[in-house]
């Protein structure tokens, strides 16, 4: 594995951990076993180095959710494709959680985190919008049904370690997750068949 690579992973680990102000460049040059002149030389600085992680993780979502929205079939299918790949994603990258938590609380990263999330909001708002009429505006706009289905999926687990308190299990392992995920399933046909009728 090259140092660059090596070094975006300590630094996931590190800033997940941690967070952004805890974590330090000595740190992540330790556990990449690197040293800090090869860190600024790849990302310039420990801003330079978190703008990385973030990017590189938003690249990842966006791929994997844009091509679940844009992919054929109908919408219904296409947003519970999105939203099982959504939550494959997390299971699979638990820092992402932690990181963008931290920042869209007021980090020092809250505005590259929305930009990165703009793109995706506005593509699956403008499928909703065109396949359901009746979410153009009101009760059921395609606003507030976005931020409700981001909220089931991310605060799972943003707040798993109280979710573990309250249900008495690990929110996170193979087999709630998979419950989990027929959860939502079954979430989303209910809205979609209140958007039918």
């Amino acid at each position: 594995m090259k140092a660059r690579e090596r070094i975006l992973r300590a630094a996931d680990r590190v800033f997940g951990e941690m967070g952004f102000d805890a974590a330090t460049v000595r740190k992540i040059a330790d556990l990449s076993k690197t040293n800090k002149a090869l860190i600024h030389y790849h990302f310039g600085s420990k801003e330079g180095l978190f703008g990385s992680v973030l990017d590189h993780y938003f690249e990842e979502l966006s791929e994997k959710l844009q091509g679940a929205l844009v992919g054929d079939g109908p919408l219904s299918d296409r947003l519970t494709r999105m939203s099982d790949r959504y939550l494959q994603f997390l299971e699979k990258n638990r820092n992402f959680v932690h990181l963008i938590h931290r920042e869209i609380n007021g980090g020092k990263q809250m505005e590259r985190v929305i930009a990165h999330m703009i793109p995706l909001f506005r593509l699956a708002l403008q499928g909703i919008r065109e396949a359901y009429p009746k979410t153009r505006a009101g009760d059921l706009s395609a606003e507030h049904l976005l931020i409700s289905g981001y909220g089931m999926i991310i605060t799972y687990f943003t707040c798993s370690g109280i979710v573990k308190k309250l249900i008495g299990t690990d929110p996170l392992s193979p087999k709630s997750l998979q419950s989990r995920k027929k959860h939502l399933v079954r979430m989303f046909e209910t809205i979609i068949r209140t958007l039918d009728s």
